[in-house]
């Protein structure tokens, strides 16, 4: 089966990172005390099936599943007096198709390495209110071949802005929304024909409301929406503006051992790309001093 150029970068438009909000995991919005260090290990899979181009479907039977390993180690310290925090994030990435996508070959290997660093103006433990910005930056460090269509590295830098807020609505109840800005950087080396891409920003917004059952035992609710990001090809405007609404669940568990978190979210509607049906993550999350 043979590939037009913007059937191609419709597939490559969401991999291998899946591009969307910076998502942030319940509770993540609440400033850790200094001096607490993080090891944690991530396995996410996404599986997208029809295509969709302008809100309407126009393929199916196709299926293209993102898997990536992330490894992620962090450290909370302060700077002047405010709580801060750092984080660097390894990936490995597997993309496999199938179906009407098939002829798209499948591929893996090392992804792009990712860097953040969190600081929080306001942050009130008393009233558990808690108001922060975020930089994040992606670094071209993955597995790239431009005789490849999908790749686990982007060949690009990635850079975006987010701020964020929570506070306690009850005992129990927590709230949290934050916003981003995502920035690409050009791709020079873009299929086998050597072309250059370009993307334009991507927003997002979040929110969600945390449960805590007990000291051991909470759960969370997300939603999310994007927008923007749309390419263009050695200067060829592409079709492709992104445009979709999301949600997540999580069920969290504090453990003496360790923190185990579940998450399951899907798509609700996508303006253009394939919809992703199934988004699962388990997450293990070990604090130390």
């Amino acid at each position: 089966m043979r590939f037009k150029l913007n059937q191609i970068s419709y597939i490559l438009a969401i991999l291998p990172g899946m591009a969307g909000a910076i998502d942030l995991h319940p509770d993540d919005i609440i400033a850790p005390p200094p001096g607490i260090q993080l090891l944690q290990i991530n396995y996410q899979r996404s599986e997208r099936s029809d295509r969709y181009v302008d809100g309407v479907k126009t393929s199916t039977g196709g299926e293209i599943v993102n898997s990536q390993m992330q490894l992620k180690y962090g450290r909370s310290f302060a700077l002047n007096t405010m709580p801060a925090y750092f984080y660097i994030q390894a990936p490995l990435t597997e993309i496999s198709t199938s179906g009407s996508v098939a002829a798209v070959s499948s591929n893996s290997g090392a992804g792009d390495a990712s860097f953040a660093f969190a600081l929080w103006p306001y942050a009130n433990r008393e009233t558990n209110k808690y108001f922060g910005f975020a930089g994040y930056l992606t670094v071209p460090t993955g597995t790239y071949d431009s005789q490849r269509r999908l790749n686990a590295g982007e060949n690009r830098y990635k850079w975006a802005l987010q701020a964020g807020y929570e506070q306690s609505l009850s005992k129990r109840i927590n709230w949290m929304a934050a916003v981003d800005t995502l920035w690409f950087g050009e791709n020079d080396d873009y299929l086998s024909t050597h072309q250059v891409q370009k993307q334009k920003a991507l927003y997002s917004a979040q929110t969600a409301f945390i449960y805590k059952f007990n000291s051991i035992y909470s759960s969370a609710v997300g939603y999310f929406y994007t927008t923007g990001g749309q390419t263009s090809i050695d200067g060829a405007i592409q079709a492709d503006r992104v445009q979709n609404q999301r949600y997540q669940v999580s069920g969290i568990a504090n453990y003496p051992f360790g923190r185990i978190t579940l998450q399951y979210g899907q798509e609700l509607n996508t303006k253009n790309g394939f919809i992703e049906d199934s988004r699962w993550i388990i997450r293990y999350s070990k604090f130390f001093k």
